[in-house]
């Protein structure tokens, strides 16, 4: 997958494939300053080599002509030579010492060495003439130089192409590589979302390599989930259907046992008491149902398009008047939301919320419904100020079942705000348990790219 704009470093540099173009752009460099140095020591050297032979013939050419001409001679050929320039300087001295010729400074003994004058240097070789003077000769050394410069100057040129052809060639070798994980990706972050229809790319044909095995294994491992998952929702529909028969057949039989022990207050409490209970069972059998119908549907654009707010209102004023009963407060302001979605369900989210509320929440609490437009989305959120839940806690109480120590006795199966997680998953909204300040308001939010808002 290509990188988006504005990513930033961090991320990209998280990518196998960028971090591997950088560890082969780094050897590419490396290998190409190693070569550098070697090829400039090694062309330093022959360069060297070949000064000294320019330099030592042309001592021997001058030390042949003072054997055969003399030392007058000698001098006429240096001065002569200096002017027309063949790309040597030199130094001619008597036996005396006396300087006799040349414009190389004094100073140096006879064999080599390297002479610096002023900002230039000079290989030089100095040798006794037969009659003990001393012959100098030398050859500036900065033309060499300047080429190792300019050597030097075209290796890093060469090495900075090389590393940008190796960056280039591993983003064009990686670019689709990095498509299709960040395709497996996605479809990962699905699934974790509680979407198992989708499936990650697999490209068919012959030309399949190892990203293709991937996304098949996983492929194959999210079609091994569903089979589980539909057969463990089916084994809990059928315990409930199978258990809700005889329940009912008892509740049936105690009203009828009800309606004979009419003058035993004792045994008709007890009765009553065990029919509140079975009552309580078969409401968790009609949730645990309603929970596994639930999972099993997907939503999207087919729900039909409702008014969120609407719905949302509807439900707060029918609970009106059992909150108010109850001592507490409801306040409701609902924005005008339209979105494609389940109306029975959406409003099973809110009574359910509300229920929480009702039955956690002190006389005198505050409990509020509101519906909000915010930054691409529509929020529905139900409030109150009653004791909360501690943060530690708030992903327990999405699961089936968990009550906190507080709610243990009281009414309920702890699958109240599973069946608003599953609602909210259904409808692709992300749920969230936060601080009211004080208490716990309960927060979907659902993705609306298109909102038509009214007031």
């Amino acid at each position: 997958m290509t990188p988006p704009r504005g990513m930033s470093l961090r991320p990209l540099m998280a990518r196998t494939g960028v971090r591997l173009a950088l560890v082969n752009a780094a050897v590419v460099l490396a290998a190409f300053i190693l070569a550098g140095c070697m090829a400039l020591l090694s062309i330093q050297h022959l360069s060297r080599e070949n000064i000294r032979d320019h330099v030592y013939g042309e001592v021997v050419s001058l030390d042949d002509e003072f054997v055969q001409k003399g030392a007058v001679h000698l001098r006429h050929t240096i001065a002569k030579r200096e002017r027309l320039w063949r790309g040597f300087d030199y130094r001619l001295t008597d036996p005396q010492g006396v300087y006799r010729g040349g414009r190389l400074p004094s100073g140096v003994g006879p064999g080599w060495t390297d002479l610096r004058v002023g900002s230039r240097t000079f290989l030089v070789f100095s040798r006794r003439l037969p009659d003990g003077g001393l012959l100098t000769v030398g050859q500036d050394l900065t033309a060499a130089s300047g080429q190792m410069a300019s050597t030097a100057r075209s290796l890093l040129v060469f090495g900075g192409l090389g590393v940008g052809f190796c960056l280039l060639t591993s983003y064009l070798f990686n670019r689709q590589a990095w498509r299709r994980i960040g395709a497996i990706a996605d479809a990962a972050r699905q699934v974790a979302d509680g979407r198992l229809d989708v499936r990650a790319p697999v490209r068919r044909g012959r030309r399949r390599d190892d990203l293709d095995e991937l996304g098949q294994m996983f492929n194959g491992m999210l079609e091994r989930i569903e089979v589980l998952l539909d057969q463990l929702r089916q084994v809990s529909v059928d315990i409930a259907h199978d258990m809700r028969t005889p329940l009912t057949r008892v509740h049936q039989k105690l009203e009828r046992v009800r309606a004979g022990a009419a003058r035993d207050p004792a045994l008709l409490a007890e009765i009553r008491g065990v029919e509140d209970d079975i009552a309580e069972v078969l409401r968790t059998f009609d949730a645990l149902l309603q929970l596994s119908e639930i999972g099993g549907q997907s939503g999207g654009p087919s729900d039909p398009r409702i008014d969120l707010g609407e719905v949302a209102e509807r439900v707060a004023e029918a609970f009106r008047p059992d909150i108010e009963d109850s001592g507490r407060r409801l306040e409701v302001d609902c924005a005008s939301a339209h979105l494609h979605g389940d109306g029975q369900l959406l409003a099973q989210v809110v009574s359910n919320l509300l229920e929480n509320s009702l039955r956690h929440t002190p006389v005198g609490a505050r409990v509020r419904v509101e519906v909000r437009h915010q930054r691409g989305h529509v929020a529905l959120c139900v409030s109150d100020d009653g004791p909360g839940v501690a943060l530690a806690d708030r992903e327990a109480v999405l699961k089936p079942f968990v009550r906190l120590e507080p709610s243990r006795h009281t009414p309920g199966s702890g699958l109240g705000l599973s069946i608003v997680s599953a609602i909210a998953a259904r409808h692709g909204a992300s749920l969230s348990l936060n601080d009211a300040r004080p208490g716990l308001g309960v927060e979907l939010a659902f993705q609306v790219p298109d909102l038509e808002t009214s007031r």
